[in-house]
């Protein structure tokens, strides 16, 4: 007897089961095992990265007038050799290619890739006004060579004019650079008192040859108003760009110089109105009071 009602228990339980909870009991149980009040988590939209813009630097460049060293091969050596002798210059020297070689060291070779996706080229916007004379940095001193090969010292091109000095590490540096060169060609197309100055770097060994190979092929593609002021710079110059705020190599850099050599403005990436307004006009007052300068320096 015992035995059948517990088979028609079981069987009832599988009808429950099966077909639907009824009971009272097992729909309780159910309840507390299976069912809660808390609301389903929501799936996060996926945010595009934020582009932290900073603000753009107010002093650029060296605090030394550039100097154009003519020296040999063999007199560079000898002068190196005599600064090792002089103890503060040597310890000022190894000290500051220690902190080069920790800085290369512990970053990433990705980081100027990584550092592009964050911000998209465009670190900060460019100032609306010239950086003043007193406070201004000089530009320094590099010794490249032309579309002929031949040497030539960038302070020679920059000395007694105002310049748009652009500095182009990689082929995606060239459109930010053309963007800020185009609009100068332009407006400056028959005034000499403004001129282009286009510097292309390229610190890795292997790419230098390469580049080298290239020049020919440089010199037939390039405009005949940019051919004059093109000077390759085939050296790592590493230790220099971070005076002068280029930290990333894949970005184009533009600079206003002015007569004696000093940086009076900066912008990088892709040109805004804004930004080539503002070039135009800042060219326009340099060369301006630069022409004036020489009438009373004359009269």
């Amino acid at each position: 007897m015992l035995s059948r009602i517990y088979v028609q228990q079981q069987k009832q339980q599988l009808r429950t089961i099966r077909y639907g909870i009824k009971t009272p009991i097992i729909q309780h149980v159910y309840k507390q095992m299976y069912t809660t009040n808390q609301q389903p988590p929501k799936i996060k939209e996926e945010e595009e990265p934020s582009k932290e813009i900073r603000t753009a630097p107010k002093v650029l460049g060296l605090r030394q007038t550039p100097v154009v060293n003519r020296d040999g091969w063999l007199e560079r050596k000898k002068n190196k050799l005599r600064d090792l002798t002089d103890y503060d210059k040597a310890f000022q020297a190894h000290a500051a290619e220690r902190r080069h070689l920790v800085e290369e060291a512990t970053k990433s070779y990705f980081a100027d890739a990584h550092e592009m996706r964050k911000h998209g080229g465009k670190m900060y916007h460019a100032a609306d006004k010239l950086i003043k004379a007193d406070k201004a940095g000089y530009m320094p001193d590099f010794e490249g060579i032309n579309l002929d090969k031949k040497p030539v010292h960038t302070t020679d091109l920059l000395a007694g004019k105002v310049s748009l000095m652009s500095f182009v590490y990689a082929k995606y540096g060239e459109t930010h650079v053309n963007s800020f060169v185009e609009p100068l060609l332009q407006h400056f197309k028959n005034n000499p008192k403004v001129q282009l100055v286009e510097v292309n770097v390229q610190e890795n060994l292997l790419k230098q040859w390469l580049l080298k190979a290239f020049v020919p092929s440089i010199r037939k593609n390039l405009p005949e108003e940019r051919k004059q002021n093109y000077t390759l710079l085939l050296k790592d110059i590493s230790r220099v760009r971070k005076h002068l705020d280029m930290t990333n190599q894949h970005i184009g850099y533009v600079y206003i110089i002015d007569e004696q050599c000093k940086i009076r403005w900066t912008a990088h990436g892709d040109a805004t109105k804004e930004e080539i307004g503002n070039m135009l006009g800042m060219l326009e007052y340099l060369s301006s009071n630069n022409n004036n300068n020489k009438k009373v320096a004359s009269s």
